[in-house]
């Protein structure tokens, strides 16, 4: 008797064996589904899939931090420009008020009616304005954000902000021409 029972418990774990085909998912299907994965490279596959997509999450990851490293080192050159030319602005501010009182003292000596004073005293205040509006156009520049200088619009509009601190500075060297030719 004993027999039938053994070969009766042996076939019924044949049978289920094969009943469970190879599922998609080598968790499914308990022991005999592990065991036809594993066979049938179900799980092989399986991890394949995982590790490939593994290493393109990592190439992803890898080109956005390029990508951040690039923008920041992009924002810290446009910072260092922008601090450039408000030093440069600075000092010609210093370079205007000296200008200024070379100017008051000018009409101190020459009175206010000479016309030439009068000159340079309105080129002088249409260059201080010319310099304000420098000073908020830096400001509103350097309020961009990480990468805002990669913008074509932010790098011509701080191209633009250089060359017009460059007719300021002209400018500036011309009145300062003018006002030592009065001093004489």
């Amino acid at each position: 008797m004993r027999r039938p029972s053994w070969w009766a418990a042996l076939a019924a774990a044949g049978l289920a064996a094969g009943c469970a085909s190879a599922p998609t998912d080598p968790r499914e299907g308990g022991f005999f589904g592990g065991v036809a994965g594993i066979h049938s490279g179900a799980y092989d596959a399986r991890v394949r899939e995982r590790e490939e997509r593994l290493e393109r999450l990592r190439a992803v990851q890898a080109e956005l931090e390029t990508e951040r490293s690039e923008l920041d080192a992009l924002h810290q050159t446009r910072e260092q420009q922008v601090a450039a030319e408000r030093s440069r602005l600075a000092r010609m501010q210093q370079d205007v008020a000296d200008l200024s009182q070379t100017v008051d003292d000018l009409e101190a000596r020459h009175g206010s009616g000479d016309q030439r004073v009068q000159e340079l005293q309105t080129r002088l205040v249409s260059l201080q304005g010319g310099m304000r509006e420098q000073q908020s156009s830096l400001d509103a520049l350097e309020g961009v954000g990480p990468g805002g200088g990669a913008d074509p619009a932010v790098e011509l509009r701080r191209r633009q902000l250089e060359e017009q601190r460059r007719a300021l500075q002209r400018e500036y060297e011309m009145l300062l021409e003018l006002s030592l030719e009065l001093a004489r």
